[in-house]
């Protein structure tokens, strides 16, 4: 008897959900509950107990969802547009392919959720929890991403143009095996992004574009740039010991009061870029390009210019 009164409850809530009436409530709303492709636009599920839950293709655009735990839930190619997920748990969530253009998602966790091809335009993530989230190929244009975690994250083809990363915690330092990873991404692209004071420790942005980037005192240590198309991107103050820019076309670049020590910079192009008080020492810039690079006050003992062009006489450089 008891069993087929809750029966009944769910099959109620599930009525009124669809009909748009009922405003969720955690003791309401239950695990595991599936709503493929219902219309909950502007509905009001704070704090509602959602895990588990499949409202693939559901529409959800506008909706209140700050606090809702979502955890494992089924959000593939659902509309949340303009939707309230502020402090909301969607740990291990599917959202592939989900529409969530201005979406609120400050302070949310996403740890381990798929996000793969999702639209995150101008999407609001500050402070969120996106470590070990899948983000390959997802669309995160103007996102704000301050403070944010992405250790651990997949990013590989990911678009965060004009993004704000602004001290992001996305590269990781420990070598144990229970300590935290750097998130994967190669051929992201972060035109005209802003990741001032970000963390990118050990980070793989090979082939990456970051035309017009700025990185102004991040830390950059042991990060893949080979390739990387960074023309006109800001790297002022930034921290790239050990950095790997092999074939990276830094033209333009700033990199005033730069630590590039150590960095393997073979074949890459600093053509007109800011060199002034940059430390080089010990770096390979074998066969790269320094035409009408401003290279007063830098530190250059020990770097290897073999084969290097524009390099100062005084380092064995023809003028």
């Amino acid at each position: 008897m008891m069993q087929l009164l809750h029966i009944l409850r769910v099959l109620l809530c599930i009525a009124g959900l669809l009909a748009g009436t009922l405003q969720a409530h955690a003791q309401e709303v239950y695990p595991g509950v599936e709503l493929i492709g219902a219309d909950l636009a502007g509905g009001s599920f704070e704090g509602a107990e959602l895990t588990g839950a499949n409202l693939s293709r559901a529409n959800l655009a506008g909706a209140n969802l700050r606090g809702a735990d979502l955890r494992e839930a089924y959000l593939r190619g659902t509309d949340l547009r303009g939707a309230d997920l502020t402090g909301a748990n969607l740990g291990g969530a599917d959202l592939s392919l989900a529409q969530l253009e201005n979406a609120k998602l400050g302070a949310s966790i996403l740890i381990r959720a798929q996000l793969q091809f999702a639209r995150m335009d101008a999407a609001v993530l500050e402070g969120a929890l996106l470590s070990g989230a899948d983000l390959t190929r997802t669309v995160l244009t103007g996102a704000n991403l301050r403070s944010a975690n992405l250790q651990g994250a997949r990013l590989q083809q990911a678009d965060l143009s004009d993004a704000d990363l602004t001290s992001a915690q996305v590269g990781a330092r420990g070598s144990g095996q229970d300590d935290p990873i750097p998130a994967s991404m190669r051929g992201v692209k972060l035109i005209n992004a802003v990741a001032d004071d970000a963390d990118f420790t050990s980070v793989d942005l090979s082939e990456a574009k970051l035309a017009g980037a700025r990185f102004s005192r991040a830390r950059l240590v042991h990060a893949n740039l080979s390739w990387v198309k960074a023309a006109g991107a800001d790297f002022s103050s930034a921290k790239l010991t050990l950095a790997r820019l092999r074939g990276a076309d830094l033209s333009d670049a700033n990199f005033k009061d730069a630590n590039l020590e150590q960095a393997r910079a073979a074949g890459a192009r600093f053509t007109g870029a800011d060199l002034t008080n940059v430390v080089l020492e010990n770096a390979d810039l074998t066969l790269a390009k320094l035409k009408g690079a401003q290279l007063s006050g830098a530190k250059l003992d020990g770097v290897l210019f073999n084969g290097a062009s524009g390099v100062p006489a005084e380092y064995g450089g023809s003028q």
